[in-house]
Parts: C-alpha cells; structure tokens; sequence
C-alpha cells in the first residue's frame, strides 16, 4: 500500500467532496428502465489528418428493441452539428481514416454481394470504406473468417488486418452430420494477420503458428511488428510477445520475447521505436501494473516508458497506444482512483496528464500535426461524449450532443467519500444520492461491489450503467454505495495486489468501514442496508452474506461462489492460481475458506442469484451452487437464468428483466414493498 501524505482528525475520518463536471443533467422528470436501456454511447473517435472532421461511432438501441446497434457519425473538430455517415440494421464500428484523408474504412456486418442466406456468420463481419461526404460504402475485404481489427498502411496502398481462421470443410461436414465432437484447442477460432494490396485486390496471410492479438505498420510498409500467443486461450494472453513480419512474407522474426504480457504494438511515425503494452518482463500474474514499453524498429533491449507512473495503462477500455506526430511521445489513458486520465509518455521516461478534474477521459485520437487531441468524456452528471482539446495546454470543449434527452431528466449528486479501511489505510469510494436528499436524513443505502477484483469504481455517467439502474433507485429514495476496497484498480499495485490470498478478508473488512462510516454519519439508515455485484463483486456479495446479517437483500450476479470448481471450469483457469498463489490441489484449504458455499449455514440474508447460461468466465454452475446450497439451507432465494448471456449480460429485454428483479427483491426484503413477482412476459 503506498503512503500518501495527508494528515486525519477525528473529524475529517469520513471526508465528502462534491464531483461537480462542466454542465449536466438538470430537468425534473424520472427515468424510466426504458430510458436507461436508450441512452446512447459515443466511442472511438478519430481525427481526420488535417485536423477538420472527426469520425466516431453512436450505438443505440435498435427499433425492434431487442438489440443495440452502431453507426459511423461525423462532427466538425472545430464544433458543429453531427450528422450520420452510415445508417444501416448491421453493426458498423471501428472507423479509420485514410493517410490521404479522403476516405474512412470501418468493420461492418452488413451483408456482401453476392452472399447467400446459408453462408453463416463466419465472415460476417469485413471491412468497407466511404467516403466522408457520403456515398454507399464498398467492399475492401472478402475474408473467410470475421475480420476483428485493421490499419492503412502509411502510403495507403494496402490494409493489413486480423481475420478469424475460418472452419475447415471437414469440420462443416461433421457438424452436418452431427459428428461434431470437440476438444479445448478446436473450441476458439485462431485469428490470423492478412494484408491486402488495394490496387490488385489480392489478400495474402502472414502468419499461420500462433494466435494475433495486435499489430502496426512500419512506416515503410515493409513490415509489421505484431503481438502473438501460443493459442486463443485467454490464459495465454499473459503470454504473448512481439514480433516482426515481413508485409512480403515470411516467417515472424522475434522482437520481444521474455516472461508476462507484450501486447499492442504501435510504430512511431519516423520508423524507430516500436510502443507497446508489456508487464515488463517481471511477471505475468493478473494484479501487477502495465507499462508503456519501448523497442527500437531494428531490436534490441526494450525498456519501460512508464516505470514513474504506478498504474496500469490503458484505462478502463484497454485503449491502444498513440504516438505524437514528432516520435517524441506516446499517448495513453489510466485510471486514477475514481476518474481517468489522458497521459503523455516522452523518450525520456517523463509521465504528465493531459487532462485533469473529477472526470473520466478515455480514447484519444491526434491529428497528423499533434495539435490536436479529441477524447471521449463523461462524469456523474454528464453523459458520454466527444471533447477537443488544443495542445499542449488548451482548454477542452464538448463536440457532440447524443443524448439531447438527459437534459430533461433527473440528476443525481455523486460524491467522491474517503474513510479509512481495515489496518488504517485509507479508502475511497463513490456515493449516489438519493432524488431530493434533505440533509440529516438517513436513507436505505444499497451498497454495489464492482468487478475484477482489479476494477474500479470510477466517475462514469450515473444513468449510463445498462446493468444496474442507479437512478430507479436513487428515486425510490435509495443512497447507492460504490466503494473502492484494496485489490481495486486506479491507486497502484500495492494496493491492487493487497487482497491476493485474502479474498472476503481485509478487503471486506474495507468496505464494512465504509458502511459503517455512513451509517455514522447519519446518513445510511443501519436497518435498511441491501448490497449486490456482479463477477468480483458477486463473490464478494456471497462472501459478505455468509459474514454478516447487517443487510436485509442481497443479489448475487455471475458470482465465484466455490472457487475449486470455478478453477477448473472457467476459461482462465490461472486466475485462481494467480491470485491465490497456488493450484486447489496444491493448497486446497485456502480455496476453502475464501468460497462462500462453505459457509452457507450462516446465512440469513434473502439472497436472489443471478446468472447467464452462456457464461464461460463464471461458468453457470457457480450461481446454481449457491442457489442449491441456499434452498437446502432454508433461506429465501431464487436463481434468474439468462438465456443467451455471456459474462455481462447484452440483450437489452434481460437487462431490463435483471433491473426489475434487483428493484423488486431489494424493495420486498429491504423496504417491505411487498412481493417480489417475475417481471411480466
């Protein structure tokens, strides 16, 4: 844990500052779990080279209402109305200018020429460019596996891009004839680096032995540094290096090969340096920092850019890193405690932000003179958009407009709440109030658990959580508790590793301090107190029931809930052994006391489980434990299955229905509002 230098009295234990952001919300009407499941996203904003235009993409909910959808949208960089490049039913996303400008490439799902109902989903999804003044979009890549990622080349003459391998025709014949039996290596599609020469047309692959991950353009064209692991397996991230590919062919030259994580490479325009994201050589556990790393284009020994800055790079979207147009600087955002940063990397190791305040800043784009920085930005009060900033010090202004509508809806104070945890560290959170708040008054307080463990808690859009519906709840009268416990991310790795082997121990211990301090301050309301999470803070929901009879509801969401079975279901099986330092055969006594099944017989709180049944990260299994364990223990529960979902529920009528199960079995348990019937159908 590092030390910070701050001074506490008795009466500044539980300090409260306000998160105040620019203009926001500010209208008098309620949300709905309509509105919330319509707000619109804006992401991955890219300058035009001369600095004029900005390219990005808006996701929405679709007119049927059972899906989201995305389209290509331009807004002058200067400011000005937004108008729509694209308009279809398929997804289209990822926009790339052009070197010259004139045209901007993006991945769709649209249907090719030429193709035919029954050719499956394979090659749904390819490459096509526009024009930025309009016109209808043409074909670029005919590949026969989904294309996941792509680059101009500098000269703008080819496209390398990342295609999933394609089955075999022997595998369509045997799921054809139901002779379709798999084993773990046939499980997840291989991606491949292709390019493709846009004057003849002609795709060529380059690699073929392991699995691509990332790659980028030398200057020249001549050849590609690229990021490969041993197979799909999300496992192997942890062991991936770089590269060099000739874009003529040619077997991978290796550029950095060494223990842990070298992921997404980026070349600096002059043709040196290669920038990617690495471990450093250290390690390759799931809780230690991220750094910029630095090569030269020829090889040699690499060295971190960002051994100065405690913290992951990336931020919270894993963003790729962006050179300054003069090779000087790398540009990069990272989570700090509740918000995130745009920062600046120089050659020389020098680390600065380029943004500041209580917000959170992510996705930065340049324009070929470096003058110009866009961004994406959102706080409590203010949903996701575009921003402009004039470098190196300009002030930075809004772009776009998506969701005109939030103006006319409730706001709701979110406030930044410092106490101090287990062993006297210090600890922060987040606090949403609910509508109307008059002060003195104590309130049911909801408190959510996030992910990861390595998540965060950060200043994001209040109303923007697709999930969790924060402002039903915040007007049903509810305060909603989003702490920050050691083992979360954005306050340095000692403070991210401080839970490994004490998961429900010290951690759990920081967040009861921050119950209990709002419940000193006389805000929280000790006999109205419910808590949920989903993933991380699913376990930490289970573990904390089995602790404590303090909370009247609890929600389970995707839980680990028995950690030996987790380990050996999951598709990242070295997780467990990462943070617990062993395998459940080596120490299973630790694997026992850290699993929440083990203390079912404790349980008192009505406990509601919630679980997708396409869920390979928890498996499903882990909530159909804990609901079993729960019903032969006589508590009061149910077990929601959500057909179709993955780890983080997608569809948007199941995130409605998980909404109203988690108002409902809250309200019933915490409030008394009576039972809790399954949401209509």
């Amino acid at each position: 844990m590092r030390t910070r230098s701050r001074t506490w009295s008795s009466a500044s234990l539980f300090l409260l500052f306000w998160l105040v952001a620019g203009t926001g919300t500010a209208g008098d009407k309620p949300w709905t779990s309509d509105d919330i499941l319509a707000v619109k996203t804006a992401s991955d904003p890219q300058l035009s080279p001369d600095g004029r235009l900005v390219a990005y993409v808006v996701t929405e909910l679709n007119e049927e209402g059972d899906d989201y959808q995305s389209d290509l949208w331009l807004v002058p960089a200067a400011g000005g109305e937004a108008r729509a490049l694209t308009s279809s039913p398929a997804n289209d996303d990822s926009p790339r200018w052009s070197p010259d400008g004139k045209e901007i490439a993006f991945l769709s799902e649209r249907p090719r020429p030429g193709q035919k109902k029954d050719d499956g989903d394979e090659g749904k999804r390819q490459v096509w460019v526009t024009r930025p003044d309009g016109g209808e979009p043409r074909l670029l890549t005919a590949s026969a596996g989904s294309v996941s990622r792509f680059e101009w080349s500098h000269d703008g003459r080819a496209i390398a891009f990342l295609a999933r391998e394609a089955k075999t025709e022997e595998r369509k014949k045997r799921e054809k004839d139901k002779d379709d039996w798999w084993t773990p290596a046939e499980m997840y599609p291989w991606s491949r680096l292709w390019i493709l020469d846009l004057a003849t047309r002609r795709a060529r692959q380059l690699t073929s032995e392991k699995h691509a991950t990332g790659f980028s353009f030398s200057p020249d064209g001549q050849r590609l540094a690229v990021a490969l692991q041993p197979t799909p397996l999300a496992n192997d991230n942890f062991d991936s290096d770089l590269f060099l590919v000739p874009a003529a062919g040619g077997g991978p030259e290796p550029l950095v090969v060494r223990p842990g994580r070298e992921a997404s490479p980026a070349w600096s325009p002059d043709g040196k340096w290669i920038a990617f994201v690495t471990q450093d050589g250290k390690d390759r556990e799931w809780y230690t920092n991220t750094y910029v790393g630095l090569v030269a284009g020829a090889g040699g020994t690499p060295r971190s850019l960002t051994a100065r800055l405690d913290e992951r790079v990336g931020g919270l979207a894993g963003s790729d890193l962006i050179w300054t147009p003069d090779s000087r600087a790398v540009v990069f955002p990272a989570v700090q405690r509740t918000s995130q940063h745009v920062f600046r990397a120089t050659l020389e190791g020098a680390v600065s932000t380029l943004t500041q305040g209580p917000e959170v800043n992510g996705e930065p784009a340049m324009d070929a003179t470096g003058t110009t920085l866009v961004f994406l930005r959102e706080a409590g009060a203010q949903p996701r958009e575009v921003w402009r900033m004039t470098l190196p010090a300009g002030t930075a202004q809004v772009l776009t407009d998506t969701n005109p509508g939030a103006r006319e809806k409730l706001a709701f104070k979110k406030e930044l709440v410092t106490w101090k945890g287990a062993d006297g560290w210090e600890m922060d959170g987040l606090l949403v109030y609910p509508a109307g708040y008059a002060a003195g008054k104590r309130v049911p307080l909801l408190l959510n658990v996030h992910g990861g463990p390595a998540g965060t808690h950060t200043n994001t859009f209040t109303a923007g959580t697709r999930l969790y519906a924060w402002p039903l709840f915040a007007q049903k009268g509810w305060a909603v508790f989003l702490p920050n416990p050691r083992g979360s991310g954005g306050y340095g790795e000692k403070f991210r590793a401080a839970n490994v082997r004490d998961w429900g121990g010290k951690d759990y211990l920081d967040i009861m301090a921050g119950v209990d301090a709002l419940v000193a301050r006389g805000l929280a309301d000790p006999e109205r107190l419910a808590v949920c999470g989903w993933s991380y803070g699913g376990f930490m929901t289970s573990t904390i029931v089995t602790k404590t009879d303090r909370f009247k509801a609890a929600v389970v969401g995707a839980g680990v809930t028995h950690l030996t079975s987790f380990t050996g279901t999951t598709d990242i099986p070295d997780f467990a052994r990462s943070y617990f330092g062993s395998w459940p055969w080596e120490d299973p006594r630790v694997y026992t006391e850290h699993s929440a099944l083990y203390g079912i017989g404790k349980v008192k709180t009505p406990t509601l489980v919630v679980h997708g049944d396409k869920d390979e990260r928890v498996p499903t299994e882990q909530g159909v434990e804990l609901y079993t364990a729960l019903k032969k223990a006589g508590v009061p529960t149910e077990l929601v299955v959500l057909p179709r979902q993955p780890h983080g529920p997608r569809e948007p009528r199941l995130l409605k229905a998980c909404q109203k199960w988690h108002l409902d079995w809250l309200g019933r348990y915490t409030l008394g509002e009576g039972p809790a019937p399954p949401p209509g159908r």
